[in-house]
């Protein structure tokens, strides 16, 4: 399991950071304080979309390639 702090801004930038995280097979979910979503969803993400303090959870052992790939949206 990977976890990363991610910062999303408008719904074109949700539905980009969506559209990166569907090439994978892997699980991924949002946290913001005790409450998860799952981070593939456009409606969950949504809800949490102007939060601070957002982390991305990926269930793999090693989503490299994946962390390249939203490193815009890392913080």
């Amino acid at each position: 399991m990977t976890k990363v702090s991610v910062e999303l801004g408008g719904v074109e930038e949700v539905a980009g950071f969506i559209n990166i995280l569907n090439k994978y097979e892997y699980e991924c979910d949002l946290r913001c304080g005790s409450y998860y979503v799952d981070a593939k969803s456009l409606l969950g993400v949504l809800t949490l979309h102007n939060s601070s303090d957002v982390e991305l959870i990926i269930h793999a052992d090693k989503p490299d390639e994946l962390l390249k790939n939203i490193e815009q949206y890392r913080i």
